[in-house]
């Protein structure tokens, strides 16, 4: 009796994953709020988030590196995000709060990273944006196109896998 409900489960969920990937979701970022900074990052890109914890500090390190962290078994250095877009770092670790969360980069991207963000906003699709237009400000490649959310806040797509081969974010000291 016992194999056989194990045997309709399996054959349950192995349907469910099939369905699931034969499906496209129209979810396609993580919105995450970073400073002043409104970001979306793709999902394929990201990987898991964990609730705040303080990195160990690393002697000489850029301002934006918030040290390094073990998650989950994982070695992994912590960044500042909004202190590496530019902001004031000095009170980076001190702002951190309940609300605060790190997200890891994907596997795929092989790079042992986790992202200090303010918040989580949520998963975000495309049709829940319009694409600004007009002249944007220089930006690295690594920062994309800019949307606007119905309720007016511009948000800009943040490609992880370039920021992951950005020569300034793997020079940490």
């Amino acid at each position: 009796m016992a194999k056989s409900s194990l045997i309709e489960f399996q054959s349950r969920l192995a349907a469910r994953l099939q369905g699931a990937q034969q499906t496209r979701s129209e979810s396609r970022w993580l919105a995450v709020v970073a400073g002043s900074h409104h970001l979306l990052l793709p999902l394929g890109q990201s990987g898991e988030i964990s609730s705040w914890e303080a990195p160990t500090p690393l002697p000489h390190a850029q301002p934006w590196f918030a040290g390094l962290l073990n998650l989950r078994g994982v070695l992994c250095g912590v960044v500042d995000l909004a202190g590496f877009l530019g902001e004031a770092t000095s009170d980076a670790l001190s702002r951190a709060g309940a609300h605060s969360r790190l997200v890891q980069f994907s596997p795929r991207l092989e790079i042992n990273c986790a992202l200090l963000v303010d918040q989580l906003a949520g998963l975000r699709m495309p049709s829940q944006f319009t694409p600004e237009t007009g002249a944007a400000a220089p930006a690295p490649p690594w920062l994309g196109a800019q949307q606007r959310d119905a309720g007016g806040q511009v948000w800009r797509e943040l490609n992880l896998a370039l920021l992951a081969q950005d020569r300034r974010f793997l020079q940490v000291a």
